[in-house]
C-alpha cells in the first residue's frame, strides 16, 4: 500500500516538473522574441547590446539551471558549475587580451 502512495507522491512531483519545464520553454520563447524586436528598434547600439547581452544571461542561467537539472541537485554541485564557468570565463579574457590586434607587430608581414 506504501507503494502506491510512494508512486502517486513521484508522479504528482514529475507532473509539477513537467510544467516548470514547458513554462520555462514558453518564458523562453517569448525572451527570444523580446531580443528579435529589441534588435529592429531604432535605438542606441550600446543600449540594445547591453540589453541582448542580459537577455541572453537570463536565458543561459534558466537553461543550465532547469534544462541540466542544477535547481534540483545539491547546491555543491551548482557552485561546482559556476567555479569552472568562472575560470572558462577567465581564461577566455586572459587570452583575449593576451592576443590582443593592438599587441602583433605588423612590421614583419610587409
Amino acid at each position: 500500500m506504501s507503494d502506491t502512495a510512494i508512486s502517486k507522491d513521484f508522479l504528482q512531483e514529475e507532473v509539477r516538473r513537467y510544467h516548470h519545464f514547458i513554462t520555462l520553454a514558453l518564458w523562453l520563447a517569448a525572451i527570444t522574441g523580446v531580443e528579435i524586436v529589441l534588435i529592429f528598434l531604432p535605438a542606441p547600439t550600446a543600449i540594445i547590446l547591453t540589453v541582448l547581452c542580459l537577455l541572453s544571461a537570463i536565458k543561459f542561467f534558466a537553461v543550465i539551471l532547469w534544462f541540466m537539472h542544477l535547481i534540483y541537485d545539491h547546491r555543491l554541485l551548482f557552485w561546482l558549475f559556476v567555479t569552472g564557468l568562472a575560470l572558462a570565463f577567465a581564461t577566455f579574457t586572459a587570452l583575449l587580451a593576451l592576443f590582443a590586434v593592438e599587441r602583433v607587430d605588423t612590421k614583419w608581414f610587409s
